[in-house]
């Protein structure tokens, strides 16, 4: 992540950075740069010309109604979104135990959850999109511009997401080396120390927990518009 999570006084960061912050991750002084600055570091030229043709589309054909449509994907990412946190709330239960305890299957096992949920995100948004392009005009337009954002900040966002594991990969061994230190003197006291892996795997779930929300945000985003304009339509 080239840019550590930041706060305007005042205001709560998002339940993703506060997990992060809470995990290690440095937290920046002082407010962000406004949205519109931030933006056009990531578009360039050609993404600009691409978001022209997206506020002028245009479908070539009639819309039809994708009521039922839209309905079916809030099921099913209402079930997509059930079963992601299931397995997520999972994590940790099928790796095997070991003396040593190395933090390459842990994290391998939390990069395949990860990819899951980003595939199913991307696989839903992209769902929606093609229902809203053979809804209405409003509608697929809408869907073309949130398509050209989305390939405008892929890499960016990819970049993001992808500190998180870095940070986890830090959080395993900064708990590991203190649960030595309290093992040591618990022999002196008699109290066991806290299971560090436990208090681990509860991290990586929330912070995994917090991004699947974070991914999905977007969907819900197109598909409250479709709501509004199948209930606005006469």
């Amino acid at each position: 992540m080239t840019q550590t999570p930041s706060h305007s006084a005042g205001v709560t960061p998002p339940r993703l950075l506060q997990l992060l912050a809470q995990s290690g991750a440095p937290l920046a002084d002082g407010p962000l740069p406004c949205c519109g600055e931030r933006l056009g570091r990531l578009f360039g030229l050609s993404d600009t010309l691409v978001l022209d043709s997206a506020i002028a589309f245009r479908a070539r054909h009639p819309g039809m109604d994708q009521g039922s449509t839209f309905e079916r994907i809030i099921q099913e990412l209402a079930t997509t979104r059930t079963a992601l946190i299931r397995k997520i709330k999972q994590y940790g239960d099928d790796i095997e135990p070991a003396n040593e305890v190395d933090v390459e299957p842990w994290l391998n096992t939390w990069l395949t959850l990860q990819r899951r949920v980003t595939a199913a995100s991307r696989q839903l948004r992209d769902k929606t999109r093609k229902a809203m392009k053979d809804h209405s005009q409003n509608l697929a337009r809408l869907a073309e511009l949130d398509a050209t954002f989305d390939h405008a900040m892929a890499g960016y966002t990819s970049q993001c997401f992808s500190h998180i594991s870095k940070v986890l990969e830090q959080r395993f061994h900064a708990l590991s080396s203190a649960e030595q230190t309290t093992s040591e003197l618990s022999h002196e006291t008699g109290i066991a120390p806290d299971d560090w892996l436990h208090r681990y795997c509860e991290e990586a779930q929330n912070l995994l927990l917090a991004e699947l929300d974070v991914r999905l945000e977007p969907v819900l985003g197109l598909l409250e518009a479709c709501h509004n304009e199948v209930m606005d339509s006469p």
